[in-house]
C-alpha cells in the first residue's frame, strides 16, 4: 500500500516554537512515559532504542477524522510559510490531554484548549519545498489546515519529490516482479515520468534496504540515508532498456558530501575496482585535496557486473584519451 502524504501548517508563531520544541529537537521518552500507556511506551521504546521522540499535537477540532486516518509510514510535511521544511514518518498517535500539556501548555487559556491529539513520527529530515509546487502535482487543493491527501495526490507527490521518500519495504518486491512493472510502463508511457520514478524507486530499495545509514562507494564513510544518493552509473539518459531495467547493477550509492557530484561530473571515476582521477581536469585546491583523499580506495559496488558501467564512465569523461599517434595511424 502507498504511502499518503499528510501535510502539517506550521506557519504561526506558536506551531513553529513547538516544531522546534519537539520535533526538530527530540524528547526522551523516560521523561514522558509517565504520562502514557504502558503498551504504547513500550511500542515506542521497541522501535527507538535511543529514547528519543519526536512529538506533534493538534487541538480538537474538525482535523479528527484526518488524523485518525494516518496509518505507519505516511509520509508527514510540515509547511512553514510557503515552504515544506521538515519531512517526518508517522508511526504512533494517541489522544492525551496531559501529555500536551506537559510538552506545550495551553493553547487557549480561556477555553481551557491544548494539542491533545498527540501523534509521532520518526526519520525527521530537512526539506525545502515550496508548498505551491507541491500543490501543482495534486487534483484537490486542500484548504490551509491538517490533511491527508488521498492516494493518487501521494503517489504524484512522491514520485515528483524523491527527499520526501522513506525507504521503507511494506511487502517485499523481487527484482523480476520490479523489473516486469516498469517494463510495462516502458511500453504503455515510453520512457516518461512515472516509469522513471518508480525505476528508481526499486534501485533505491535495492541498495539501502530501508536501512537508515549506508556507505558511499567512493570515500567508504557511513552516512544517514539522506545523505546518500543512488547515483546512476552510467547516466540514465545513455542507458538502452536493458540497461534501464538493470536494477541490481545500473547504480551505485553516493554521498552527497563530495563523491557523488565529483564522479558525476568526471572529476573522479573507477577502473579495475579502485577510484581514479581525471588526468587532465582542472580543479580548485579544495576539489583537488578531496580527490587525493578518495584516489586509490577499493570500490564495493565494481565487480564483473558493473564493469561496463563504469568503463562507459571512464571512456565517457575522457580518462584514457586517445592518443594523437593512434589517430594518425587510423
Amino acid at each position: 500500500m502507498t504511502a499518503k502524504v499528510v501535510y502539517q501548517p506550521c506557519s504561526e508563531p506558536v506551531a513553529r516554537k513547538n516544531l522546534q520544541s519537539t520535533i526538530l529537537n527530540p524528547i526522551f521518552l523516560d521523561d514522558i512515559e509517565a504520562f502514557l500507556d504502558p503498551d504504547l511506551a513500550a511500542a515506542l521504546r521497541s522501535q527507538n532504542p535511543s529514547g528519543k521522540l519526536h512529538i506533534w499535537g493538534l487541538s480538537p477540532s474538525f482535523t479528527e477524522k484526518a488524523w485518525l486516518a494516518m496509518e505507519p509510514n505516511d509520509v508527514v510535511i510540515f509547511n512553514c510559510k510557503g515552504v515544506v521544511t521538515v519531512a517526518s514518518r508517522f508511526t504512533h498517535r494517541t489522544h492525551n490531554r496531559q501529555l500536551a500539556l506537559q510538552l506545550w501548555g495551553l493553547k487557549d487559556s480561556a477555553k481551557g484548549t491544548t494539542w491533545e491529539h498527540v501523534y509521532f513520527v520518526s526519520d525527521v529530515r530537512h526539506v525545502s519545498i515550496p508548498y505551491p509546487d507541491v500543490l501543482r502535482c495534486t487534483e484537490k487543493k486542500p484548504v490551509m489546515s491538517f490533511y491527508r491527501f488521498g492516494a493518487n495526490d501521494s503517489t504524484e507527490i512522491l514520485g515528483r519529490y524523491e527527499e520526501l521518500l522513506f525507504d521503507v519495504v511494506g511487502v517485499p518486491v523481487s527484482l523480476e516482479k520490479a523489473r516486469t512493472e516498469i517494463n510495462l510502463q516502458m511500453e504503455t508511457d515510453g520512457a516518461g515520468f512515472r516509469a522513471t520514478r518508480n525505476e528508481h524507486h526499486f534501485i533505491v530499495r535495492h541498495l539501502f534496504k530501508g536501512l537508515p545509514v549506508g556507505k558511499c562507494c567512493i570515500c567508504l564513510n557511513e552516512y544517514p540515508r539522506n545523505m546518500l544518493v543512488a547515483a546512476h552509473i552510467k547516466k540514465r539518459a545513455a542507458c538502452d532498456k536493458k540497461e534501464k531495467l538493470d536494477i541490481e547493477n545500473i547504480a551505485a550509492p553516493m554521498c552527497r558530501m563530495g563523491c557523488d557530484p565529483l564522479f558525476e561530473f568526471g572529476y573522479i571515476s573507477v577502473r579495475d575496482g579502485v577510484v581514479v582521477k581525471h588526468p587532465s581536469i582542472e580543479a580548485s585546491d579544495a576539489i583537488l585535496q578531496y580527490i587525493d583523499s578518495v584516489s586509490g580506495n577499493a570500490v564495493p559496488s565494481w565487480n564483473t557486473k558493473t564493469r561496463r558501467y563504469f568503463d562507459w564512465h571512464r571512456n565517457t569523461h575522457g580518462f584514457e584519451p586517445v592518443k594523437t599517434t593512434d589517430l594518425l595511424e587510423s
